[in-house]
């Protein structure tokens, strides 16, 4: 049957069918999470499902990672170069990837992509797309800052027939597995994007039999040209003009070395460039992101700030042009070690392009559109592996930086521990999935003082956690990510950064006799108080054995302010030392405010002194 006219399909049974195909792709992850037994998916909502035309082009995403939108595209895409004619593309068949340097972020990306054919003919794909928290690599966690190469960073799969003719492989699915720490886990989320990808593809050949293949498909090229009209429509009402950003990171997975991420932007018309020329070579450790990396990183921003209300397809991105030179940090060169690249280079990308972004929409009078920095990436990540509490192997990582503070306004403070600007669908695991999971107990869990940056309208804080290790002897941790040393939210219009991550350890601690008194360790800044070998751990550190009753501490970073801090409300900063969320030496020191610690009133007058002679200072500096 030929098409039907994108222009002439009837609008009413348009748009249901657009929504009912976003709500099939939901389906899908409700799917996965529902299988899964990772917590990072079935509670923080880490998965994808989406829609491709027959040649792979992207009809439609429902995401939990906006990450990931880009990454599924380059998966089909390959799939048919590479088996279009051997061994062949058949109805029933699922392929698994998880190759970095194709699509994705890192090889903890694992996606399993399903043809859909119709009479014969392949009229579509579906795939779905989790992050699974073990990959074999030389450390547990399949994030190993301090690799080297690929090759240290856990098998790479290259599309492996897991499912062939609609037969489930046993021996694929056992040597995936087997490759593994946590072969059950790897196991549980392989089989919830099998089924998931089954019932996107039933409910779509339900639209088939119920619209007609030739309506489907003209439909799906119309959210397509939808999307692409929409962002042209967008960029042309906005000013023509360059912008740029530059942001420094401070380690390259084995020792504290800073590099730099620059973003060069510019509109022009119904076109926009995104230049990272300037951005430093790759890093010797896995501090990189591939060219298909940077393009998810790019992505997060385009479609959370300034196409936020376009539809997730390959439209959305032909007027959207990205530079990043072959052998940066933005664009590794084949075998570099790229598995932190996502909350390293990856998060720098993000950000400097959010930078420009929110200059260049408050320059078109939209202030509304404009926030800080607030990528609200995983921050620095705790790994993990070895035994668990009921004596079975585990691996996988503890990621509650999806709590992080958003990015100040023109208009009003950023939210408090609001969300991931990379995760739509922000959430963090309870405490007791994690725990009946894993060998820890959570002894505080709360809003970080001070991790916000400071302005007239201050950065949401972010999350700060203590937890300790129970019920194992034999229990490995390491570190991943960037941030300890350079503060990695930017404010804007003088608004100041974020607080830096920091990672508190106590080895050998006293917590079992505070226990006994009915004392316990409740916040990042009570770690002092333990009688214990503490450390202020670097923000990338190689997993090492830990004990029984050692405690971790990861205390994450809140939003960029806007702003000068001396042109805040005095009564806000008030309301927010006594809620906690900014300290009264941070009041002072920072913000000018002069107050009585214990009743938390101002002292308007000397407020007023106070913020006189900060600023005579900053004329004398």
């Amino acid at each position: 049957m030929e098409n039907e006219d994108t222009a002439g399909l009837d609008p009413i049974k348009y748009e249901i069918y657009r929504h009912r195909l976003y709500n099939i792709l939901e389906e899908g992850r409700i799917t996965i999470r529902r299988v899964t037994g990772s917590a990072m998916v079935a509670e923080g909502g880490e998965t994808l499902c989406s829609f491709y035309m027959s040649d792979g082009t992207p009809v439609l995403t429902a995401s939990g990672i906006l990450l990931h939108c880009t990454g599924a595209r380059d998966f089909v895409l390959k799939a048919i170069e590479w088996y279009e004619d051997d061994p062949g593309i058949a109805d029933g068949d699922q392929l698994l990837f998880n190759d970095p340097y194709i699509g994705g972020q890192h090889l903890c990306d694992h996606i399993i992509i399903k043809p859909i054919f119709h009479n014969g003919r392949r009229i579509a794909w579906c795939g779905s797309f989790m992050h699974t928290p073990e990959t074999g690599a030389i450390s547990p966690g399949g994030m190993p800052g301090h690799a080297t190469n690929i090759w240290q960073e856990g098998v790479a799969f290259k599309g492996l027939k897991i499912v062939e003719g609609g037969k489930f492989r046993p021996d694929v699915f056992n040597t995936v597995c087997g490759h593994s720490r946590d072969p059950h886990l790897v196991g549980l989320d392989t089989k919830a994007k099998i089924a998931a990808n089954n019932v996107c593809a039933k409910q779509l050949m339900n639209l088939v039999e119920k619209y007609g293949l030739g309506f489907v498909e003209a439909a799906n090229e119309r959210i397509i040209e939808d999307s692409e009209k929409m962002v042209r429509g967008k960029l042309a009402s906005l000013p023509d003009g360059v912008w740029r950003a530059r942001m420094y990171g401070d380690i390259d997975g084995l020792a504290e070395k800073p590099y730099r991420v620059v973003c060069t932007m510019t509109k022009q018309g119904a076109e926009i460039v995104f230049d990272f020329t300037g951005s430093s070579p790759q890093n010797a450790g896995s501090l990189n992101s591939t060219l298909s990396a940077t393009w998810g990183s790019l992505f997060v921003v385009l479609a959370s700030q300034l196409f936020w209300d376009v539809p997730w397809n390959g439209g959305m991105l032909r007027p959207v042009t990205l530079i990043a030179p072959h052998g940066t940090v933005v664009n590794a060169r084949y075998p570099a070690a790229v598995s932190c690249g996502v909350i390293s280079a990856g998060d720098m990308v993000t950000a400097t392009a959010h930078a420009c972004i929110g200059r260049m929409t408050l320059a078109a009078g939209q202030p509304e559109e404009v926030n800080s920095v607030w990528r609200g990436g995983s921050g620095t990540a705790v790994s993990f592996g070895g035994i668990n509490q009921h004596g079975e192997r585990t691996a996988g990582l503890l990621l509650e930086g999806f709590a992080s503070g958003t990015g100040a306004t023109p208009y009003r403070d950023g939210v408090d521990t609001g969300g991931a600007m990379m995760n739509p669908t922000s959430n963090i695991a309870d405490v007791e999935v994690l725990e009946s999971s894993f060998p820890f107990l959570h002894l505080a869990r709360r809003q970080a003082t001070d991790s916000g940056g400071a302005g007239r309208f201050r950065g949401g804080v972010g999350i700060e956690m203590v937890y300790v290790i129970y019920g194992t002897e034999r229990l490995e941790i390491g570190l991943l990510g960037s941030g300890r040393r350079s503060p990695v939210n930017r404010g804007i219009f003088g608004g100041y950064p974020s607080a830096i991550r920091e990672v508190r350890m106590a080895r050998n601690s006293n917590v079992k006799e505070l226990w006994k008194l009915g004392k316990s360790t409740a916040s990042f800044a009570e770690m002092d108080a333990l009688e214990a070998q503490h450390m202020l751990a670097p923000a990338c550190r190689p997993t090492e054995a830990l004990s029984e009753f050692d405690i971790i501490s990861p205390r994450r970073d809140g939003g960029g302010g806007y702003g000068d801090p001396l042109e805040r409300d005095p009564d806000r900063v008030a309301n927010d030392v006594t809620a906690g969320l900014v300290s009264p030496a941070a009041a002072e020191r920072v913000y000018g405010v002069v107050m009585d610690a214990r009743t938390g009133i101002v002292d308007a007058k000397g407020t007023e002194l106070l913020r006189k002679q900060m600023r005579a200072a900053r004329l004398q500096a």
